[in-house]
């Protein structure tokens, strides 16, 4: 089961993860991101860079919630970036034990023994190898052991705090539910259920404000308390970028060797690289993943003070620390070691001609198409070419090409359209017309360009409206008398103040309509003179009918009276 991915319906291929992500762990398929586990270290900078938020993380909360409400010892260990993301940081551990937390213990109350452990590890290889890594960033772990596998030698090994501290916990009870509560994303990578983990679960800053309020309360009006176990002063900084535990410093001096604290992956990439080579010089290097250290991780809480105010703030409480320290662990039971081993990323190299090949394929026939923007994520054109042999970006994720592909369709379409096209700045000077206009009237593109559409003798109203309005302005009837043309005009405004003008001829349409309206007009007198005749006929012929009827009459008449006088005789 993946512990981290992206959420595909929300991905909207801007590539801003894979310009990110430090080893390119991100497969697109399908035009969707996806982490490939075999390559990603789990620093989290792609969840910090979408612009989307399409980051879909396993989620412990559920687990948590549960162990709490079925009244186990749930353990919870605060990463001490919580010092600087939160304005009380003892309201916040109040919250957590109001919330049902049993215990409160800051992940940097374990380095102390950690310290301890470093400095017997340093007595005894100091002089016998010319580097030392120090981390406490799991990140870190995987990227050497996946990228920089022959530095595995100088890592320090030797638990991170957080480990220490929930190593500590379940020598005291087995079966207490340890819970890392922290910005970090990388931890979760620690958290192994099938390994009988000593971390059982992971809950973000975020998660926890949820689950405040998901229970009711509200971590203003909480009464604060300080953590039950408390990193002495020498811990208390050990997240912020430039800090380390001064004896440990103080003892690397003393032998000859330089001491560095680098973060950022830029940065650390520089670093292992020198290492690799062997033109750095004997030094002890505490590294991190993020930039800024641990108080900068992906999942730090969306309304926290700044990033320099929150390194502000935990100098400023790392001058005295806790009052309560809380109770300190039989370190002699616990065993903080640990090992590394090398888990390749299975990275197949592709030939110079394979190279070549994708390249080509990618329209960079020269080294001039090489452009190296990035846009793309890769930092060069020959990087993303090795991408895309190891299938894990697309030819097509490259916008420079894309653009160009676009324009030509663009230019195609506009070379080809059966309708007057004019493209006009925000002066309304013609930026470029198409053929079909070139035809219409009569004259060339590279005679009009930079001129006023006016020059066309066309009535400019419509495009000042639209113009000035920024609105399209669609089926305007235009009559353009001088070209003895009639068009309907369509003006659409673009962003950046131009408009694409798009005139349709309908001269023959119009003309058909016209001679429709004379067919109609010369229709209607002829059926009003059919009218008219047939009234005057119908009138003649009434009044004939009306002769004869009459007439008739008066005979009928004289012949009745005939014959009733025949009939008195």
């Amino acid at each position: 089961m993946k512990l981290f991915n992206f959420t595909v319906t929300n991905c909207k291929n801007c590539n801003k993860c894979v310009r990110e992500c430090p080893v390119k762990a991100i497969r697109f398929i399908n035009n969707k991101a996806e982490i490939d586990d075999e390559k990603c270290i789990a620093c989290g900078r792609c969840f910090v860079a979408c612009p989307m938020h399409a980051r879909n993380v396993e989620n412990d909360v559920f687990n948590v919630e549960k162990a709490i409400e079925e009244g186990k010892n749930v353990v919870a260990c605060v990463d001490s970036a919580y010092l600087g993301a939160f304005e009380e940081p003892d309201k916040f551990v109040g919250a957590l034990k109001k919330m049902g937390f049993s215990s409160v213990q800051e992940a940097a109350a374990g380095s102390e023994k950690i310290t301890r452990e470093y400095i017997k590890y340093l007595n005894e290889n100091i002089g016998k190898q010319k580097y030392f890594i120090s981390s406490t960033c799991p990140a870190i772990y995987l990227f050497v052991e996946k990228y920089h596998p022959q530095l595995i030698q100088y890592l320090i090994p030797v638990d991170m705090p957080v480990m220490a501290i929930a190593k500590a916990v379940k020598e005291e009870d087995k079966d207490a539910i340890v819970v890392y509560v922290g910005q970090c994303l990388s931890k979760k990578n620690e958290i192994k259920p099938d390994d009988n983990t000593y971390l059982n679960y992971h809950i973000t800053f975020d998660e926890v404000l949820k689950m405040l309020v998901k229970k009711g309360i509200d971590m203003k009006t909480t009464e604060g308390t300080t953590p039950d176990r408390a990193a002495r002063i020498s811990g208390v900084s050990y997240s912020i970028a430039g800090d380390m535990w001064k004896n440990i410093k103080t003892f690397s001096a003393e032998h000859g060797y330089d001491i560095m604290r680098v973060d950022g992956m830029n940065s650390i990439k520089q670093l292992f690289s020198s290492m690799e080579k062997g033109t750095l010089s004997k030094c002890y290097v505490g590294v991190s993943a993020c930039a800024e250290s641990c108080i900068n991780g992906p999942f730090m809480p969306k309304d926290a003070p700044d990033l320099f105010c929150r390194r502000q703030k935990i100098r400023n409480f790392a001058q005295h620390g806790w009052a309560d320290k809380g109770k300190e662990f039989d370190w002699d039971k616990i065993d903080v070691s640990r090992s590394f081993v090398e888990q390749s990323a299975n990275r197949k190299l592709a030939t110079s001609e394979e190279i070549e090949e994708i390249l080509r394929k990618m329209g960079k026939k020269t080294r001039a198409d090489e452009f190296d923007c990035g846009a793309c994520g890769y930092e060069s054109c020959r990087e993303k070419a090795q991408g895309v042999f190891e299938g894990m970006a697309d030819i097509e994720m490259c916008w420079p090409r894309l653009r160009e592909k676009a324009k030509r369709k663009g230019d195609t379409i506009f070379e080809n359209a059966r309708n007057i096209i004019l493209m006009l700045d925000k002066d309304l000077n013609v930026m470029q017309i198409n053929p079909v206009a070139e035809r219409s009237f009569g004259i060339k593109d590279g005679e009009i360009a930079g001129s006023s559409v006016s020059f066309l003798n066309i009535a400019t109203d419509t495009f000042e409206e639209a113009m000035n309005n920024k609105k399209d302005i669609l089926n305007k009837k235009m009559n353009l008398e001088e070209y003895g043309i009639t068009v309907m005009c369509n003006t659409v405004y673009i962003e950046g103040d131009e408009l694409f003008v798009s005139m349709q001829d309908i001269t023959a349409e119009e003309r058909r309509k016209k001679e429709l309206a004379e067919l109609k007009h010369h229709s209607v007198e002829i059926a009003q003179n059919v009218i008219e005749k047939q009234m005057r006929v119908a009138q003649e012929i009434a009044s004939l009918m009306g002769e004869t009827t009459a007439e008739t009459k008066v005979a009928l008449n004289r012949l009745k009276d005939v014959m009733l006088k025949e009939e008195s005789e």
